[in-house]
């Protein structure tokens, strides 16, 4: 009896393993994620996205360089005195910062300016006052005012008091950053004399492409992601000016350019951050550079970190585009493999090339 109760189970047993197998294989698999259509930051888990470098974003910045170079390529084997510079360098990048003839200081009108915008019991008397006290700043507001993008009649806008009406708070904004620290990117003649055109220009896109990703994804200041996305480029010029003064210790060898290159990718977001930390800028700004610098997969940063690495991204992209390097299609298609949706993709895109049309 006992023997046939255990044959009925077993029996039992095999034919609901069998069902079982037979319904699995008759059921349809689970489809892949699409293509085409990459998730946007909010939608994979943390982990799941892209690396921060791949080999395609690094020879998009790789193009960036030849351009402010004009470098057909790259011979990575520094040796001798060259690697003596480079070494030198290194070692010098974070002091950098603190020396009037690399880097100057903090721009005396930006935290009364941020602090003035910010603020909304701030006059527009007041903003007039300040924007004053720089001419070149009151120069940018009245052609920023008078550009395609914000005259609305046909007479010129001819006063600094409406220029600051026809703005509004964003346009000043958009235009403060940029405005004060232009001069900085201005290089005197001789050597890689392209190097402060293209930087400047990557500089602006990179900005508006920050601003523009933290006003579609939201969680972070649109102002301070542009500001943020001007010290990547900043601190390429900081480190131009060093190797530059470090080469003229060494009289008897020519500057190379894969010199400069390997100091700017090695020490660049360092020397970023150290420029937040020297003008005192707030602790998420702080992180949000050390995030480019820790190199973390672009998915798991902040939201303002996420908007300084596409920034940064986009604007070497369209950068690229504009000089014929890259096709539209495919940097745009690069930025949705980073993890962008190709509804945020298009917008940054199209931020990023309003810079430098106004």
């Amino acid at each position: 009896m006992t023997l046939t109760i255990i044959l009925i189970a077993a029996m039992v047993g095999v034919a609901v393993f069998m069902f079982g197998m037979r319904g699995a294989s008759n059921r349809s698999p689970v489809p892949d994620a699409p293509r085409g259509e990459p998730q946007a930051i909010a939608g994979p888990r943390a982990g799941d996205g892209p690396p921060f470098e791949t080999e395609a974003t690094a020879s998009a910045f790789a193009e960036c360089y030849k351009l402010a170079f004009t470098v057909p390529g790259f011979d990575y084997a520094i040796s001798g005195q060259h690697e003596a510079v480079l070494e030198k360098v290194n070692h010098n990048a974070a002091a950098a910062v603190h020396q009037r003839e690399y880097f100057p200081r903090r721009p005396m009108l930006l935290p009364k300016l941020m602090q003035a915008l910010n603020d909304d019991e701030s006059t527009r008397r007041e903003l007039v006052r300040l924007i004053l006290e720089d001419p070149a700043l009151a120069g940018s507001t009245l052609q920023r005012a008078n550009s395609a993008a914000y005259r609305y009649s046909p007479e010129p806008v001819d006063s600094l008091d409406r220029a600051v009406v026809v703005l509004g708070t964003d346009g000043l904004r958009s235009l403060l950053a940029t405005a004060i620290l232009q001069p900085v990117f201005r290089q005197p003649k001789g050597h890689f004399d392209n190097f402060a055109a293209v930087t400047w220009e990557h500089a602006q896109r990179t900005a508006a492409a920050s601003e523009m990703c933290a006003r579609v994804l939201g969680n972070a200041d649109p102002f301070i992601a542009q500001l943020i996305g001007l010290l990547g480029p900043l601190a390429r010029i900081v480190l131009f000016r060093l190797t530059m003064e470090t080469y003229r210790e060494f009289p008897d060898i020519q500057p190379r350019a894969e010199v400069f290159i390997r100091a700017m990718q090695s020490q660049a977001p360092n020397v970023a951050g150290f420029i937040a930390s020297t003008w005192e800028l707030s602790d998420p700004s702080i992180r949000a550079l050390q995030e480019q610098t820790d190199k973390i997969p672009p998915d798991t940063m902040s939201p303002l970190g996420q908007a300084i690495y596409f920034g940064e991204l986009c604007g070497a992209l369209t950068l690229l585009v504009k000089r014929g390097t890259y096709s539209e299609e495919g940097a745009q298609a690069l930025l949705m493999e980073q993890g962008l949706s190709r509804k945020v993709t298009q917008e940054i895109w199209q931020a990023a090339n309003r810079a430098v049309q106004e």
